[in-house]
């Protein structure tokens, strides 16, 4: 039976800390398989009457390791 694919998001406004999140994240798996990255730069605010700022997103799809 083929493994469930798993999507994970990360966001913040600096390209920095998107790489540390990531890379983080890929420490903590270990291992995994990558099936699709898509980044895109979208304006978002924190309360429905704030003003927007630019936010990068990543999205990852991806199948865990499989377990034994």
């Amino acid at each position: 039976m083929p493994r469930p694919m798993k999507v994970k998001m990360f966001m913040d406004t600096k390209a920095g800390e998107v790489e540390k999140q990531i890379n983080a994240w890929l420490d903590y798996l270990s291992s995994a398989t990558i099936i699709k990255m898509e980044t895109v730069v979208t304006a978002i605010a924190e309360k429905p009457n704030d003003g927007t700022y630019p936010c990068i997103v990543v999205t990852v799809w991806y199948e865990p390791p499989a377990s034994n």
